[in-house]
C-alpha cells in the first residue's frame, strides 16, 4: 500500500485527496447516477469550454473519465498488494477553475484498499474490470449518450483513447520485456477477456487494433491514432482538428507537421 504515489496519481489520473481551489462545482461522484445531476455539470461545464452543446461538453467529460479507468488499469499493470477503491461511491467530482482552463479532479474520499489475492489472479481481474466498469463507468456513459442525444460509441472512445495514450507511454519509458508483456496481458484481459454486454454494447469497445502515426516532432517515435473524435474542432475557440484525430488525412497530419501545427 505504501508504494502508491499519489502525487502520480493526482498529476496522471486526476485523483487527489486534496481539495483544489477556485471549485466551480463539487458533487459526490455517486450523484452522476442521477440524469438531474449529470445535466448540471455538463450544463455548468459546457459554458466554461466556450461549447452550447450538450454532446461536445458530454464527450470531453468522457475523457476525463478516462482518467479514473487509466487509473485502474495503472494498478494492475504495477503488481502492487492491494489496489485503491475507485468506485463511483469513494470519489467526489470536483469542477474547478485554473488560471487557463476549467478543470475536473476525482477526490477519493477514503483511502480504502482492495486487497490483491494471490491465487486465482486471473478471475479476480477479470471479476474486478467487470464490477469497475458494470457497475460504474457504463451507466455514466449511458446517461451522457442520453443528455447528448449520441451515441455510446464516441464516449467510450474517448476512454479508449486514454488507455492507449497511457499504454503507449508507458511501453515508450520502459525496455523491460517482461514489464512490456505485464500491461499487454492486462490490456488483453480488459479488451478480449471482458463480455461485452459488461459494456453494454454488442462488441467490446478496448477490442480494437492500435493504429499509429508519426510523431508530430520526433520522427523516430510513433504515437496511438485516436479511435474516436474528441469534437474540439466544434469548440466556439475554433481549435480545429488534433493532429492524432482520427477524422483527418496523413496528407494533411503530413502538413501540421511540416509547418510545426501540431
Amino acid at each position: 500500500m505504501s508504494t502508491i504515489d499519489f502525487r502520480r496519481l493526482e498529476e496522471e489520473f486526476f485523483l487527489t485527496l486534496h481539495e483544489p481551489e477556485n471549485i466551480v462545482l463539487p458533487m459526490p461522484a455517486t450523484d452522476l447516477l442521477q440524469a438531474e445531476n449529470m445535466k448540471l455539470l455538463i450544463d455548468t461545464y459546457g459554458p466554461l469550454i466556450q461549447t452550447n452543446e450538450r454532446t461536445v461538453a458530454a464527450t470531453f467529460f468522457a475523457s476525463w473519465l478516462g482518467g479514473v479507468c487509466g487509473a485502474i488499469q495503472d494498478a494492475f499493470y504495477r503488481g502492487d498488494e492491494a489496489i485503491l477503491d475507485l468506485s463511483l461511491w469513494n470519489l467526489s467530482i470536483r469542477l474547478y477553475a485554473d488560471e487557463r482552463y476549467p478543470l475536473f479532479t476525482f477526490k477519493i474520499n477514503k483511502l480504502k484498499f482492495i486487497e490483491i489475492p494471490a491465487v486465482d489472479y486471473e478471475a479476480w481481474c477479470k471479476s474486478s474490470i467487470e464490477s469497475f466498469y458494470g457497475n460504474n463507468i457504463t451507466p455514466l456513459i449511458e446517461i451522457l449518450s442520453h443528455l447528448g442525444q449520441m451515441s455510446v460509441t464516441p464516449l467510450w472512445g474517448q476512454i479508449v483513447n486514454s488507455l492507449h495514450a497511457q499504454m503507449a507511454e508507458v511501453m515508450g519509458k520502459t525496455l523491460d520485456e517482461e514489464c512490456r508483456k505485464i500491461i499487454d496481458y492486462h490490456y488483453n484481459l480488459l479488451s478480449k477477456g471482458v463480455d461485452s454486454g459488461v459494456f453494454g454494447l454488442r462488441r467490446n469497445p478496448f477490442d480494437r487494433e492500435m493504429k499509429f502515426i508519426a510523431h508530430p516532432t520526433n520522427p523516430e517515435r510513433k504515437i496511438p491514432l485516436k479511435t474516436a473524435c474528441c469534437l474540439a474542432y466544434r469548440l466556439e475557440a475554433n481549435f480545429g482538428y488534433c493532429y492524432a484525430c482520427p477524422r483527418i488525412k496523413e496528407a494533411d497530419r503530413a502538413l501540421m507537421r511540416a509547418n510545426d501545427n501540431c
